[in-house]
């Protein structure tokens, strides 16, 4: 892009890069001025509905006037309709550049800080929500102003800008409400100030980890040492303040950046010893290790996969990402291949936009099904059309396994596709059925067909293929089908769950950590416990049990019945010679697994070993 004109705008040189689009310098040959150009990604401008929210929100930042805030200038577009904003230019260090240095002075640290909340402040009330508050994205310029970049990727209240399944954020920043992606508002933005401050002082951030799973773990399950552990210097207000900004719970933070700001200035007042002292928060109401997202009423819209809206069905184990045909390595705590629980064993059915959500009892995830269309006739047709009789049929389909009944939901899915054999939602969801009876050959075939129909929407097909190869020893080919999956749709956490699953019985836990990494970046808060599972899985593996414990903890911490994350955090505590926790972790396996016999005898002869 350098040296080249878009609209006009001359770019003169790339400024940086980061998973939000690429910056350059460029030169406003109308204006005569230098301004920061930002070009999005591709999904920002590839749907129609992203790109109408995304100029929604531009258009609001755009408005914002603040001293504390950069400047927006406008949006523009490219001939082949690449998204960019037009930013003003800012000569001088990002927080970043500046931390880097060693920790920050103790007045320049709060004076950042007030700005920083003073410039949020602004942006909060008018309802927009940064979302991605990090020190690469606050600037110091030349002149000792303070700019927080990059409100162009905000959340403005009532509008949800996911993106498909994406977490707009960088992970050592985020909240933990918006790393399970729960709903999140302007306290998320304070959380991160907190992060941020604490960094400025201590020179290392308050929750670290040697990779993704690990922070957020910390971040969710861990506290924080005291900044003055590492700032020695620091006046106790501002500890006091740091402290109530890294709250877990939104509500003991502070609820408003005002409230923030009040502390922050009477804590600089000539007389802070008057101040009256930053309240400590109410202690957090005990609340069980994890919530089930269906039970919770965490499922939002935003959350679910794109392939809803086609009517495609996923395997039951879809969101945990196991290889139910691994039974010889005793990892896999589920069914037998081609074994059908007892009915009853769905829960009662979620209805969340239009949208069937149907949790199948110990499987480790779900269906998901869309309406499949209206199955109505137009008043005053004569002739009902077969893709209108394939919608009945698809919808009776899912009324049968709403209720329980998987043959009669299956006979009435394959009664849709005889009906249309080019309803690729049929076929797609037959897949998944197949595959839940154990006809894997089938299932297959079926996906082989949904992909041959309906290849832009191909990815759940891919991923269903990729479940029944694996069934079948055909590991090689079920890892092709997997990357097909992530190919079709990066955004989405399953795929990259089952992909390290297989690569890891591959004798690959290297590259299994690899994709576990980037799903984990991008998946939702009911597939991490099963991302974090494996990424300890593929550290075993690899003879780190020590570095292992922490992903596997925040798997249990997510997902507390998850049989396999036990067996392997008892492997890995055994094996580092911690014997007593070994053993709480073999004592609760026996009372979770029921069917894995191998890794039974496994645990009771450790417990005999280890009495």
């Amino acid at each position: 892009m350098v040296g080249k004109t878009v609209s006009h705008y001359k770019i003169e040189s790339e400024l940086g890069q980061g998973g939000m689009g690429v910056v350059y310098k460029a030169h406003d040959t109308m204006l005569g001025r230098t301004v920061a150009l930002k070009f999005l990604p591709p999904m920002f401008s590839s749907d129609e509905s992203s790109k109408a929210r995304f100029v929604h929100e531009a258009r609001a930042v755009s408005a914002l006037d603040h001293p504390n805030i950069a400047v927006v200038h406008e949006i523009g577009g490219t001939d082949d309709d690449h998204l960019f904003i037009v930013m003003a230019f800012y000569e001088g260090q990002t927080l970043e550049d500046i931390i880097k240095e060693g920790p920050v002075g103790l007045d320049d640290a709060v004076s950042y800080l007030l700005d920083m909340a003073k410039g949020l402040a602004a942006a909060h009330d008018k309802g927009i929500i940064h979302r991605d508050i990090k020190p690469g994205n606050v600037m110091v310029t030349t002149s000792g102003f303070l700019k927080i970049l990059d409100f162009g990727l905000a959340k403005i209240s009532d509008v949800t800008m996911t993106m498909g399944a994406m977490s707009l954020g960088t992970l050592a920043y985020m909240s933990p409400e918006q790393a399970q992606g729960a709903p999140v508002d302007n306290r998320t933005d304070l959380w991160a100030l907190g992060v941020v401050m604490y960094e400025m002082l201590a020179g290392k951030r308050p929750f670290e980890g040697p990779y993704d799973a690990a922070i957020l773990y910390a971040a969710a399950n861990t506290e924080h040492e005291p900044v003055s552990v590492w700032r020695e210097d620091a006046p106790e207000h501002l500890a006091s303040i740091v402290d109530k900004l890294l709250q877990k719970m939104p509500e003991n933070r502070y609820q408003d950046a005002h409230e923030l700001i009040k502390d922050i200035e009477a804590m600089r007042a000539p007389t802070p010893s008057i101040m009256a002292p930053v309240q400590p928060p109410a202690p957090a109401p005990e609340q069980p290790a994890a919530q089930d997202p269906m039970q919770s009423g965490m499922m939002q819209p935003g959350m679910m996969h794109p392939g809803m809206q086609s009517g495609m069905m996923y395997p039951p184990n879809m969101q945990s990402g196991m290889h139910p045909g691994m039974m010889q390595s005793g990892m896999y705590s589920g069914m037998y291949p081609g074994m059908v629980p007892p009915t009853p064993f769905w829960k009662k059915p979620i209805v969340v936009a239009g949208i069937v959500v149907i949790g199948l009892l110990g499987a480790g995830g779900s269906y998901y099904l869309a309406t499949g269309g209206s199955s109505s006739q137009t008043e005053g047709t004569a002739v009902i059309q077969p893709r209108e009789i394939a919608r009945g049929y698809f919808d009776n389909a899912r009324e049968k396994l709403a209720a329980g009944d998987l043959q009669m939901g299956l006979r009435d899915m394959e009664r849709a596709k005889d009906a249309d054999p080019t309803y690729a939602a049929a076929w797609a969801s037959l897949a998944a059925l197949y595959f839940q009876t154990g006809d894997y050959t089938r299932s297959v075939s079926s996906a082989r067909e949904a992909i041959t129909l309906d290849p832009e929407g191909a990815g759940p097909a891919y991923f269903n293929m990729g479940m029944s190869l694996a069934e079948q020893g055909r590991l090689d080919d079920a890892i092709g089908a997997l990357e097909s999956a992530i190919n079709a749709d990066s955004l989405w956490g399953a795929p990259y769950s089952a992909l390290g699953d297989i690569l890891i019985e591959s004798g690959r836990p290297e590259e299994a950590l690899e994709q576990l990494r980037k799903g984990s970046a991008v998946a939702k808060s009911e597939v991490l416990p099963f991302i974090y599972k494996n990424q300890g899985k593929a550290l075993l593996a690899m003879g780190q049990a020590e570095q292992a414990i922490q992903p596997l903890r925040g798997s249990l911490g997510l997902k507390p019945d998850l049989a396999e994350a036990v067996l392997l955090l008892a492997r890995s505590y055994d094996a580092i010679g911690q014997r007593r926790l070994a053993r709480e972790q073999w004592e609760l396996f026996l009372q979770l697994e029921r069917q894995d016999l191998d890794a039974i005898s496994e645990a009771e002869a450790r417990l005999k070993q280890n009495p």
